[in-house]
């Protein structure tokens, strides 16, 4: 049974480099729900992330598109629950938003009964976290550049085998 539900527009103010936030719930199915997040950008920016989080659970990190100049989003899919978020610009300089959640976005979530979300603010993101991601895509690119240098070096190979040798040549001669 799928149910779609109305969307009310209500946005959150976030700040420094970030401006409005906000969240709608498209569409809910049993326990999951079609959500679009969008959050506009003050500020230049490399990329953008969103990282949700519920209390006891590991942190999910999405990437957001650049829908427009300045204005990043998703749309995604999620367990029916009020994530707490917090938004991250990367590029010079990186930034992140203050912790807010998908209902004080303008999310209707419905019922949300069992549902704890007291969230702590104690940055989603620390230094370290953003190391180990520095050093994942930096080693990311590095095997593609492996990868890469090893197709293209085995194609130059095949190639020279390939091409006929030209110190012997067969030469049939025609006697008159």
């Amino acid at each position: 049974m799928v149910r779609t539900i109305a969307a009310v527009l209500l946005v959150v103010q976030l700040g420094g480099a970030f401006g409005d936030a906000s969240a709608t719930v498209l569409s809910t199915s049993g326990e999951s729900m079609q959500v679009d997040i969008h959050v506009e950008v003050k500020v230049d920016a490399d990329s953008a992330l969103a990282h949700l989080a519920l209390p006891g659970e590991p942190t999910i990190t999405l990437p957001l598109l650049e829908r427009e100049p300045g204005l990043y989003g998703i749309q995604t899919e999620l367990r029916v629950a009020d994530y707490a978020v917090v938004f991250e610009i990367l590029g010079s300089p990186s930034s992140q938003s203050q912790t807010v959640l998908l209902s004080e976005m303008g999310a209707e979530l419905g019922s949300s009964e069992g549902v704890d979300t007291t969230v702590e603010d104690e940055g989603l993101i620390t230094s370290e976290t953003t190391g180990w991601l520095w050093l994942a895509i930096a080693f990311a690119a590095a095997s593609l550049s492996a990868l890469a240098f090893w197709v293209l070096g085995g194609r130059d190979e095949e190639a020279q085998d390939e091409e006929p040798d030209q110190t012997s040549s067969d030469s049939v001669s025609i006697d008159s």
